[in-house]
């Protein structure tokens, strides 16, 4: 971490005033062109090189094939309304009170047959906190509960429960299908079990795969139509795995061994690109041709930059109309000031008074 800060500093250059009032500094320009460079492209070369000689998989598949998009009649399944997206948001994002923590999160799902179905999920530290025996125990609860939550763990959790709970034997997930830190606990590793043995069938899709360095490389050499199969959860996790060679830590050494070395292998980490821009997916390798199917085919091809399977972006759309976390975060607010004005100050956060 030291050396590559150190790098942050020394090749950064100042910019005056005039320069980013005329041009900019030249930010724009630099940026274009180090996404255009000869090294960038060279990157991608090497990368649709790797994609074109990949050994197929276990089963003789292709990992690069070409797919239809958009060809909704080519899924039965969705007009049916078998199929089912499920979204969720924050309808109380983590708040770190004086005394304690609190956070509620909503999930929904939708189908081509059926609107809307929801659930609420809320939990707080006050009954643990309640319970404790002296001030230094008040205190070590509280700690615990900041540093020990995972707001979004506690989603995916709710999240993947609901897809338990539904009718629907499809469903589309927004986002990866497994979340990593939810493999590091009994909790989520038993949901997962329970998911991939209830006969469902799940696919989740990564809408941004900037994040993932070598997803974004094999991203940039997928043309239009194409689909391509990366990895394994397992190999993503062995790769995070890999010491740094700075500090010698890892990023997934909490990651349990018995999911590390069982689910994770089973599920499948690709790309896939409609038309102008990729998205990653994820699905467990039983499932793969008949999600990638219907994946493919309700892929919304009008939406351009966006063409996700159209259930995940009306999921989207519904869950942020009927989960406004301003509207819990204001109820809240009227009660503190009800109860009493300095509570009401205490709590708020100061950038709602600038």
């Amino acid at each position: 971490m030291s050396n590559t800060f150190r790098k942050l500093v020394n090749q950064s250059r100042p910019i005056t005033r005039d320069e980013f009032a005329i041009s900019f500094g030249g930010i724009a320009d630099d940026v274009v062109e180090m996404l255009e460079s000869e090294k960038a492209r060279e990157v991608i070369r090497e990368a649709r090189e790797i994609m074109e000689s990949a050994e197929p998989l276990s089963n003789g598949r292709q990992r690069l094939r070409q797919v239809d998009f958009g060809l909704f009649s080519t899924a039965l399944e969705l007009e049916r309304g078998e199929v089912a997206a499920i979204d969720g948001t924050n309808t109380l994002p983590m708040q770190m009170y004086s005394a304690g923590q609190a956070l509620s999160v909503g999930v929904g799902s939708i189908s081509y047959r059926r609107s809307l179905q929801e659930s609420l999920h809320y939990w707080s530290s006050k009954i643990e906190l309640s319970e404790s025996e002296n001030s230094d125990d008040f205190i070590k609860i509280e700690e615990e509960g900041l540093y020990g939550i995972s707001q979004t763990a506690y989603l995916r959790y709710y999240e993947v429960l609901h897809g338990l709970q539904i009718a629907e034997p499809y469903i589309f997930f927004d986002g990866t299908l497994v979340y990593e830190w939810l493999g590091a606990t009994q909790e989520g590793v038993q949901l997962y079990s329970r998911l991939f043995t209830s006969g469902k069938k799940c696919l989740g899709v990564i809408k941004n795969v900037k994040a993932n360095p070598v997803f974004a490389k094999f991203a940039r050499a997928l043309r239009q139509g194409e689909l391509y199969i990366v990895e394994t959860l397992a190999d993503h996790l062995n790769q995070s795995n890999v010491p740094n060679k700075n500090h010698g830590e890892t990023r997934n050494r909490y990651v349990l061994e018995e999911f590390q070395n069982g689910t994770a292998r089973h599920i499948l980490r690709g790309l896939f690109k409609p038309r102008k821009k990729a998205f990653g997916f994820e699905v467990h390798e039983n499932h793969l041709e008949d999600m990638l199917r219907i994946m493919a085919a309700d892929c919304q091809l009008n939406n351009v930059g966006h063409e996700i399977p159209f259930l995940l972006n009306r999921i989207d759309e519904e869950v942020r109309k009927n989960f406004n976390p301003r509207i819990l975060q204001d109820r809240i607010a009227v009660r503190m000031a009800t109860q009493s004005e300095e509570l009401f100050f205490e709590e708020t956060n100061e950038r709602s008074f600038r």
